[in-house]
């Protein structure tokens, strides 16, 4: 089995480490954003172990961090609802509450026999797409009990005036196509220590949802803009009707793009898009890597107006450019957001494991959260060169 078949198997994988080594507050080695990119560079080269390890090392500087803050808040009163928002505290649902009250009384997840609520994912989720640009553009489905998911085909009309005949059924039949809503997980390490567990069920349920949050963030981006398809999502980026090699689908042509011109978007980005004027294209997505945008985007999208003042972000089409750290520096995808389907399962039981063992006196839990994604079609995305883009600030 490859490093990715290791790595990205069927369902979400939370995996929670109960340790009695976690409670030295001078753990933080390296900022998270430092982190994030070892995770986004184990994700990339499918090595669960490696990615194991920097999810630990996040945990523990997480884990610091909340800590130090719950000690602030010693002398503050938790049921005040501002101040719970000032913690970073949410009011629990009566499931969540007696959840988490279970973990605790256990001292840990390996005696829980509730199911994680479904509520704790969904608040991350929602999470997510406050605070990520592309998951805030990308419209999570709940595909729970479901193994097809039907969608449009734009190809074919799915109306018209007229008898209804038999070839009129059959046209119906193929104005739509069912999609395979087959589900699979990516892992999250997250110790607990009896520390976290003595704070109660609010601000272990922070820590939790922190830790998802910071996972699936970078995990989730990856998948959606270059899922390989293989025990993973399909990304963006993908040519879905490219020779598929041991489930991997191959990356689009990149198509060469040199300036954001009226002329060059309008027929590179915007006729493409409407599929043979099948449909009309109201707003598009531009995403690119954050460095790519200040360096080759922002300085043509930001004018000095007449009453010197600096606007940014100005285009001569419909379009929002979002930046993330999933694509490639020097390339661009451009596509409409309602044609990438993501579907978000249902959370399972926690359940024990030991295959994973990085610290002493340890224990390793599984929960699952499930998710799949994919372009609706084909020419929903479409990827540009633009490492030889012009660069020139406009003028007024």
């Amino acid at each position: 089995m490859t490093k990715k078949n290791k790595f990205f198997k069927k369902g979400i994988d939370l995996q929670l480490f109960a340790s009695k080594g976690m409670e030295n507050l001078d753990l933080i080695v390296k900022s998270e954003l430092e982190l994030q990119e070892e995770i986004k560079n184990a994700i990339e080269s499918g090595d669960s172990e490696a990615f194991a390890k920097v999810q630990i090392e996040l945990a523990k500087g997480i884990e610091a961090r909340i800590l130090q803050e719950a000690k602030q808040s010693m002398n503050e009163d938790l049921n005040d609802q501002a101040v719970m928002v000032k913690r970073g505290l949410n009011p629990l649902t009566t499931e969540e509450k007696a959840y988490y009250n279970e973990v605790i009384s256990g001292a840990g997840f390996a005696g829980t026999e509730k199911l994680m609520p479904a509520t704790i994912f969904d608040r991350v989720f929602e999470d997510l797409r406050q605070n990520h640009p592309l998951l805030s553009e990308i419209n999570f489905v709940n595909t729970t009990a479901t193994t097809e998911w039907i969608t449009r085909n734009n190809d074919v009309e799915a109306a018209w005036w007229g008898i209804l005949t038999a070839s009129i059924t059959k046209k119906l039949e193929m104005a739509f196509k069912k999609e395979k809503t087959e589900l699979y997980k990516l892992s999250a390490f997250v110790p607990v220590a009896k520390a976290m567990l003595d704070l109660g069920p609010q601000w272990l349920d922070r820590f939790v949802r922190e830790i998802l949050f910071e996972s699936l963030a970078i995990a989730l981006e990856l998948a959606i803009v270059a899922g390989t398809g293989k025990d993973q999502p399909i990304g963006m980026i993908k040519n879905l009707v490219g020779a598929v090699v041991d489930g991997v689908y191959p990356d689009k042509t990149a198509v060469v793009m040199t300036d954001l011109k009226p002329g060059t978007l309008g027929t590179k980005i915007m006729a493409p898009l409407t599929k043979g004027g099948k449909r009309a294209v109201s707003s598009v997505l531009l995403v690119v890597n954050p460095i790519t945008y200040w360096k080759k985007i922002f300085p043509q999208t930001t004018y000095l107006t007449a009453d010197k003042t600096y606007v940014y972000g100005v285009l001569p089409i419909p379009a929002k450019v979002v930046q993330s750290v999933a694509v490639v520096e020097d390339k661009m995808i451009a596509g409409m957001a309602k044609d990438y389907f993501m579907g978000v399962g249902s959370t399972q039981k926690v359940e024990y494991s030991d295959h994973y063992k990085f610290l002493e006196d340890e224990r390793t839990y599984i929960a699952k959260q499930y998710a799949n994604g994919k372009p609706l079609d084909n020419e929903g995305f479409l990827v540009f060169d633009i490492s030889d883009m012009e660069v020139e600030i406009p003028e007024v």
